[in-house]
């Protein structure tokens, strides 16, 4: 029996909450043999505060690697809605997942609820928090702190404030209530407080972020914490802990939540339909910031130990960038560029790491066409190309179809899996993707985006230069070519004719130059039309760059005039002329038009180390094209 498949779709693996819920599923996952695939990008939608918006073409090379997910793989998905840089998007998976008759989980988005959602309880959580300040500590001054006023989070925990102190019968006062933005705001808020009288005896932050905040403007004013004031959080991330004091905190029980929502994916597998609602209630953590007692403090050395540990972690992360970046400049192909990501992945831990590029990018453009737009937006491709070898035998350069993910079988292992992917791409283009195997679940960290985030820039500036000297060429070829028949021009001759003759007296070899003439365009352009005399014009071009060797400069110098500069001696000009003519015989043998194609040739030779310009001999070479055209027309009288 085939292995069942869940993904998810999260932006922000590398941070605390959404990695803890991935870590709930991983667990559920494992333990019942069901492959785990994560598509994660990294950059998040910006503050409630903030007028920043995101450029379009972040949040199209972001979402790009949601358009990676292969439904005929998938026997689930959990959507980490909250996360997601685009309501569109959020729309869009639901909708394949629909077609494709996928259960879909959404986990931790009250804002944007689906038909089963796996939600927090926060209104629970505050009211412990403000029960426990109450019974367990007998304070009544209490204050909040809160996110944006309207916000769905912040108005359920306001009103889980108030009701507790109603059940206690303390007076609710407006004036204690503000709000922090859910960020640095807070520190503004604690000025307000401390400017009225009495004050409180705690304050109640709606985050951790903000109850930071919070504290840093107490100790500013020389407050200490819980003795002055004690002070509360919620979120439970992990540098409660490594604050002075330690926050109490209500902890949110992310991991639950994955565990649910896995547990819900196969309920429906099972004929099960799960509520539309589901919640996971979170616990108070008791800390030092409001006044209960903590187990034996670590000693300093530990804590010193870890903090240095920390630095030298950044330390070395950072030279290894540097360095990195230093060979992506030196790289000078895709097969180097690469190279140097194996560090990367060790520094990860990564067992497995696929370097995944578009083929389009790697193989470059089909060349440049002025008169063609170019899209708003070059996304992902149908075909990709497999450009680094870590953790598996996939030679570099195997291209592979973009529905398999990677170019190996990893959903049909000996054991269940867990890989993620997220996006490389660079100004409007989406480069590919990396596809990876953490040895860790607990998400990569922000060093991870920062490395990914670098190798994309890196690489699509080595892709943006190569396309560059692409269009620089077929500019060129555009200005020195003839655009019918891809000849080239006048500019093209005296550019490439001129280096011809350079090198002929170099080498002491002899230089003819060929003048042609078709015979007879006129007559056909007015009996056959205009398409009629394009092709006897094609066709001579033909015939000419069959007819000449390699290194010949066949050159259109005119409506029906040809020349051509090659290094070749009068002896053998006469059996290159020949052939010419022998190639328009072929064609004209044909009987595909009722028309001949014919053409008059005159050619002018010099021995090697002779000075003649071009125009010299091209007009020697003329006046003999035209007087064998003469003797033609005598010999048709």
């Amino acid at each position: 029996m085939k292995r069942k498949t869940i993904a998810v779709c999260v932006t922000g693996y590398n941070w605390e909450c959404e990695s803890r819920i991935i870590f709930g599923i991983w667990e559920k996952c494992r333990e019942n043999d069901i492959n785990l695939l994560v598509f994660a990008s990294f950059v998040r939608k910006p503050e409630l505060s903030s007028d920043k918006t995101l450029p379009e073409s972040i949040i199209l090379g972001e979402t790009e690697i949601y358009r990676l997910i292969n439904y005929d793989l998938i026997d689930g998905i959990v959507m980490l809605g909250d996360s997601m840089i685009s309501e569109e998007l959020i729309d869009r998976i639901a909708e394949n997942a629909g077609n494709k008759h996928i259960p879909i989980i959404n986990v931790n988005d009250s804002n944007h609820i689906m038909d089963s959602n796996v939600l927090i309880s926060d209104s629970l959580g505050m009211e412990y928090a403000v029960r426990h300040l109450v019974e367990e500590h007998g304070l009544k001054r209490i204050n909040f702190i809160g996110g944006f006023p309207g916000n769905q989070q912040t108005e359920e925990r306001l009103a889980a404030y108030k009701r507790v102190l109603e059940e206690h019968h303390i007076t609710i006062e407006e004036s204690r209530i503000a709000y922090g933005e859910f960020w640095k705001k807070a520190a503004d808020c604690t000025e307000s407080f401390l400017q009225t009288e009495p004050l409180p005896e705690a304050i109640v932050c709606a985050s951790d972020t903000m109850a930071f905040f919070c504290m840093d403007k107490l100790k500013e004013h020389g407050l200490r914490i819980p003795e002055d004031i004690a002070v509360t959080g919620f979120d439970g991330i992990k540098d409660c802990e490594q604050y002075d004091p330690p926050l109490t905190t209500i902890r949110r029980d992310y991991a639950e939540m994955g565990r649910l929502a896995f547990d819900s994916i196969v309920g429906v597998w099972n004929g099960i339909t799960p509520p539309k609602e589901q919640y996971v209630e979170s616990k108070l953590v008791q800390n030092r910031s409001c006044g209960c007692s903590m187990p034996e403090e670590t000693p300093d050395h530990d804590f010193y130990t870890k903090q240095y540990g920390e630095l030298n972690l950044f330390r070395e992360f950072n030279a290894y960038i540097l360095d990195m970046n230093t060979k992506f400049a030196c790289a000078s192909t895709s097969a180097e560029l690469y190279t140097d990501m194996v560090r990367g992945a060790q520094f990860f831990h990564l067992n497995r790491l696929y370097v995944c590029i578009c083929s389009n990018v790697e193989y470059g453009s089909k060349g440049y066409d002025p008169d063609k737009e170019r899209p708003k937006f070059i996304g992902l491709s149908d075909t990709m190309i497999s450009m680094l070898k870590f953790g598996h035998d996939t030679p570099v350069g195997t291209p592979f179809a973009t529905r398999s993910l990677v170019p190996d079988a990893i959903l049909e292992e000996d054991k269940a899996v867990f890989f993620a992917f997220s996006p490389l791409y660079f100004k409007d283009t989406f480069l590919g993707y990396l596809a990876y195997e953490p040895t860790g679940i607990k998400g990569a960290g922000d060093f991870f985006a920062t490395w990914v985030t670098s190798i994309a820039n890196n690489a699509g500036s080595f892709y943006m230069k190569n396309e560059l000297e692409c269009v620089v060429t077929e500019l060129e070829n555009l200005y020195i070519r003839d655009p019918l028949t891809g000849l080239y021009n006048r500019r093209g001759m005296l550019r490439l004719g001129r280096s011809l003759m350079e090198s002929a007296r170099y080498h002491s070899e002899s230089v003819t130059i060929i003048c042609a003439d078709i015979d007879g365009l006129k007559p056909i352009n007015d009996i056959y039309g205009h398409e009629a005399g394009d092709n006897a014009i094609l066709q001579t071009a033909y015939a000419i760059r069959r007819a000449m060797p390699e290194g010949s400069i066949c050159v259109r110098t005119g409506g029906d005039e040809f020349c051509i500069i090659a290094s070749i001696d009068e002896a053998q000009t006469a059996e290159y002329v020949a052939k010419i003519g022998k190639y328009l015989e072929e064609y004209n043998r044909t009987g595909e038009v009722p028309y001949t194609v014919g053409c008059s040739c005159g050619y002018y030779s010099i021995s090697a180390g002779k000075l003649f310009t071009i125009d010299d001999m091209v007009k020697i070479a003329d006046a003999n094209m035209y007087a064998e055209k003469n003797k033609k027309k005598a010999g048709r009288i």
